[in-house]
C-alpha cells in the first residue's frame, strides 16, 4: 500500500496550494481517502458493501471517519486520529450507514476553529455541507476537486511502487493467456485465464477489468466485455485491461491470433501500429504537447493510408483513474510532465479483415522516458 511518508506529504502539499482559502479540507472520493490516506477497503468483503468514509486533513493532523465495521481498513490507514461509531452489532437493527458517517463527521468538525473549509463538492454529502453551514453561519466553501486533479498527475514513489506491482500481474496475466488461449475457448474462458494469472502473480484477490473480445467483434466494436463466443482458429483475440492494486492500474494491450497464424494483410496491420508505437514513443518527455503525441501517431497511419482506421484516442493518463489526465486527442491542450503515467495504444479496425489494438506503459521523465509494461507485443501465439 502507499506510505505513511508519502501520505503526509501529499496532504501538505495540498493544503500548502490552498494557503489562504482554507482552514481544513473534507476528502470523500474513495480515490482520494487512498491518495492521502492509504485507506483501502477491500471489494471482496461483506463487511465494506455500502460504506462509505470521509477524511479530514487539518496543518499537522487528519482524521479518517467511517464506522467500526470498517475497523481493520481504517486502523490500516496513514491518519492521527479514528472516528468509528457503532453501527450494527448483530443484536439491533443498524441505521443508515451513511447517515451516520454524516452525523459525526459533523460532530467531529463542531470542535475545529475556522469557518474556511475546502471540500471535495463531488464526493463530500451534501448532509455535511449543510451541518456545518448550520454550526457556521459564515461558512466559506471551496471547491478542492481542481487541486487534486492536477496534484495526481506526477507520480509519487509509493504510488509507481503499486502501479508496477499491477503492471507485473498483467503481464503475467498477457503471458499465460499467450500460453494457454486455445481454439473452442470462449471469450470469457479467455478472461479467466487472465484473471486467475493476474491474481496469483499478486498473491491476492484483485479486480480485473477490460476488452476481452474476439474475431469480428474487434472491428466492429473495438472493445467491450467478454462474452460467450466461441473463438475460431485463427481469430484474433484483443485483450486491453487492467490489474487493480489498491486503486491503481497499469493499462497496456496485445492482439494475437489463436492456435493459427495470421494473414498476410494482418501482418501488414501489425507493422503499422508498431510503426505508429515508435513514432508516438520518439516525442514522449516532460515539456511536449499532448496533441504531438497524437498527431505523431496518426501521422504515421497516414503515410501507409490507414489514418481512416483508426477510430480512437491515441492514449492517456493513468493511475487512480482510467482514463485520467493527459490525454492524447488532437485537440488537447495538455503539456507532458515528469511523473506522469502513460499510455499510448495504436490500434486499426477493418472489417473483414480484422481488429486489433497494441498498447504500452511509460513513466515520463525530463528527457524521455521509462517503458513501464514489457509484455509480448505479438501478433503470433507460437
Amino acid at each position: 500500500m502507499l506510505t505513511k511518508e508519502g501520505c503526509a506529504s501529499r496532504g501538505r502539499r495540498l493544503l500548502s496550494a490552498l494557503a489562504g482559502t482554507c482552514d481544513y479540507v473534507i476528502v470523500g472520493d474513495p480515490a482520494h481517502l487512498m491518495y492521502f490516506a492509504g485507506y483501502a477497503p477491500s471489494p471482496f468483503v461483506f463487511r465494506t458493501v455500502e460504506s462509505a468514509a470521509l477524511l479530514v486533513i487539518e496543518p499537522g493532523r487528519s482524521t479518517l471517519i467511517g464506522d467500526d465495521m470498517l475497523g481493520p481498513f481504517l486502523d490500516a490507514a496513514h491518519v492521527d486520529e479514528i472516528v468509528a461509531p457503532a453501527w450494527y452489532n448483530g443484536k439491533t437493527a443498524a441505521p443508515y450507514r451513511r447517515g451516520l458517517m454524516v452525523e459525526r463527521t459533523v460532530e467531529r468538525l463542531a470542535g475545529i476553529k475556522g469557518h474556511r473549509v475546502g471540500v471535495e463538492l463531488a464526493a463530500v454529502p451534501a448532509g455535511v455541507i449543510e451541518g456545518l453551514g448550520a454550526r457556521h453561519p459564515g461558512l466559506s466553501l471551496v471547491d478542492v476537486g481542481p487541486t487534486v486533479r492536477r496534484m495526481r498527475r506526477a507520480k509519487d514513489a509509493d504510488e509507481l511502487a503499486l502501479i508496477r506491482r499491477s503492471i507485473k500481474a498483467g503481464e503475467a496475466a498477457h503471458a499465460a493467456a499467450l500460453r494457454e488461449a486455445k481454439p473452442g475457448m470462449t471469450e470469457l474462458d479467455a478472461y479467466l485465464i487472465v484473471q486467475r494469472a493476474a491474481q496469483q502473480s499478486l498473491g491476492e484477490a484483485a479486480i480485473v477489468y477490460g476488452d476481452f473480445i474476439s474475431g469480428p467483434r474487434i472491428a466492429t466494436d473495438r472493445g467491450g466485455p467478454p462474452t460467450d463466443r466461441v473463438i475460431e482458429p485463427g481469430d484474433l483475440l484483443l485483450l486491453d485491461f487492467s490489474v487493480v492494486v489498491d486503486g491503481y492500474r497499469g493499462d497496456f494491450t496485445n492482439t494475437f491470433a489463436v492456435g493459427g497464424p495470421p494473414t498476410e494483410r494482418q501482418r501488414e496491420l501489425f507493422e503499422a501500429c508498431s510503426k505508429a508505437l515508435a513514432a508516438a514513443e520518439s516525442v514522449l518527455r516532460a515539456g511536449a504537447q499532448a496533441r504531438l503525441v497524437d498527431h505523431e501517431v496518426r501521422g504515421s497511419f497516414h503515410e501507409r493510408g490507414l489514418d481512416l482506421f483508426f477510430t480512437t484516442h491515441s492514449g492517456h493518463g493513468i493511475g487512480l483513474g482510467h482514463p485520467e489526465p493527459p490525454y492524447f486527442v488532437p485537440e488537447s491542450d495538455e503539456t507532458l510532465m515528469a511523473g506522469d503515467v502513460v499510455a499510448v495504444e495504436p490500434g486499426l479496425y477493418i472489417p473483414g479483415v480484422g481488429g486489433m489494438r497494441f498498447e504500452r506503459n511509460y513513466l515520463i521523465t525530463e528527457t524521455g522516458f521509462e517503458l513501464l509494461s514489457n509484455h509480448a507485443v505479438t501478433l503470433d501465439q507460437g
